[in-house]
């Protein structure tokens, strides 16, 4: 079972902490990806681009999850 509960002294940054590591995942895999692409730059754009529409998917689904 989770808890709604947040730790003491947790910052109240809602759904922007959870964008804002999914881009940071998404960019780390465009990285990897970019490397194996020889273009670094594109891999790490389309790389933050998925990371922002899997976490848009993921916390849609959660929230929608919540209100059923």
């Amino acid at each position: 079972m989770t808890s709604n509960d947040k730790p003491r002294g947790a910052a109240n940054l809602g759904i922007w902490s959870n964008i804002g590591v999914w881009v940071a995942f998404g960019a780390a895999f465009g990285v990897v990806a970019g490397i194996l692409l020889n273009n670094i730059g594109l891999g790490v754009a389309l790389g933050a681009a998925l990371g922002v529409t899997a976490g848009v998917v993921v916390i849609a689904r959660a929230n929608d999850r919540g209100k059923s």
